[in-house]
């Protein structure tokens, strides 16, 4: 079960989530992707912001990471990867949020047309995806995800927070043409290690 800020969270009553959030301090984030091609697909990620952790920041500088909270921050994002012409191959299929108990939940839809565009939303949210083709026509898609490190607020303050939120997790999935759904789950446990978690690497 998750926990209050699993993944990430925050939670005050008063004001429904509609500014940038943060990734690494607001979230139950799960995302997976589904391929059509080995080229195009969608891109389906379902997020909870958790009231009780809001106004919480655990993270610093460039580690800090927005996260969308509206339909029309997820547009500024596609917008940012498709470049001044509009032509780089990312589309919002949809788009729905709603407030619940626990906070305010989202899911989101994005289309990709080519590996380019995909890679390219990772980078927004500063994470290391590559889709590549060998000489053989074998695709390996290489996911090193970069979690930030817990850098904000005193030592009780960060201990008190992975006692709460350490044993929560992001979820990945990945669905390559004609293949079955692979999943990685990753614990938050893992901001506090010294080393980030291992690449995730999968071929068709």
């Amino acid at each position: 079960m998750a926990r209050p800020w699993s993944n990430f969270s925050r939670i005050v009553r008063a004001v429904p989530l509609v500014g940038l959030l943060l990734l690494t301090s607001c979230l139950d984030l799960s995302v997976n992707i589904t391929f059509r091609t080995s080229t195009a697909g969608q891109i389906q990620v379902d997020a909870l912001a958790w009231r009780m952790a809001q106004g919480i920041q655990m993270v610093d500088g460039n580690d800090r990471v927005p996260f969308p909270a509206t339909r029309t921050e997820w547009q500024a994002v596609i917008d940012q990867v498709n470049g001044p012409t509009g032509s780089g191959g990312l589309s919002l299929v949809s788009w729905e949020g709603a407030d619940e108990d626990l906070g305010f939940r989202s899911k989101t839809v994005i289309g990709f047309t080519n590996a380019r565009a995909l890679e390219g939303l990772f980078v927004v949210f500063k994470q290391k995806l590559t889709l590549l083709q060998d000489t053989q026509g074998k695709w390996t898609i290489t996911f090193a995800p970069q979690i930030p490190r817990i850098t904000a607020a005193d030592p009780d303050t960060r201990k008190l927070w992975t006692d709460l939120w350490g044993q929560t997790v992001w979820t990945f999935g990945f669905t390559p043409p004609g293949q079955p759904r692979s999943q990685r789950t990753l614990s938050l446990a893992d901001l506090a290690q010294a080393q980030p978690p291992a690449e995730w690497t999968l071929s068709w």
